[in-house]
C-alpha cells in the first residue's frame, strides 16, 4: 500500500509540474506570414505612397524587421524609401498582422535570405512591380 501512495503522489507532483511549465510558455497564434513566423506586430496604416518607376526599378517604402525567439516579426526603426530592381523579386505575399489587417507586403528576392517588409498594400506593390517591368520592356 505504501508503494501505491508513493506512486500516486509522484504522478500528482509530475502532473502539477507539467501544468506549471505549460502555463508559463507563451502561446504562438496565427498571423504573420505562413507557418513558423509566429504572431506579427500590429501594423498601423501609413499614408498612401506612390514611388517613382524606372526601367526595371521601382521605389518602395520599406521597414527593417527582425525575428524574435518564437519567430514573431519585430519592427525596427522607421520606414524609409529604397529603389529596388524588380527583376530580382521572386515572391510577394500579402502580410496580415495580428489584427488581421494587411497594410504591408512581404517580398522575397534573389539576393537576400530574409524577406523585406514593404509598408505598402499588396495591390500597390504589384502595381509598382508591373510599372517597373513595363518600362523595362519598352
Amino acid at each position: 500500500m505504501d508503494k501505491v501512495l508513493k506512486a500516486i503522489f509522484g504522478m500528482t507532483v509530475l502532473a502539477g509540474l507539467m501544468m506549471l511549465i505549460m502555463s508559463a510558455m507563451p502561446v504562438q497564434r496565427g498571423g504573420g506570414l505562413g507557418k513558423g513566423l509566429g504572431q506579427g506586430p500590429v501594423i498601423k496604416r501609413l499614408s498612401s505612397y506612390r514611388g517613382d518607376h524606372f526601367p526595371g526599378f521601382a521605389e518602395f517604402r520599406v521597414q527593417d524587421i527582425e525575428y524574435g525567439d518564437l519567430g514573431e516579426v519585430i519592427l525596427k526603426g522607421e520606414p524609409y524609401d529604397i529603389l529596388m530592381n524588380v527583376t530580382y523579386i521572386t515572391t510577394a505575399y500579402r502580410y496580415e498582422d495580428s489584427k488581421k489587417t494587411d497594410y504591408s507586403t512581404m517580398v522575397f528576392t534573389n539576393y537576400l535570405e530574409q524577406p523585406i517588409l514593404i509598408r505598402q498594400s499588396y495591390k500597390d506593390v504589384v502595381s509598382s512591380i508591373r510599372k517597373g517591368m513595363e518600362a523595362l520592356t519598352k
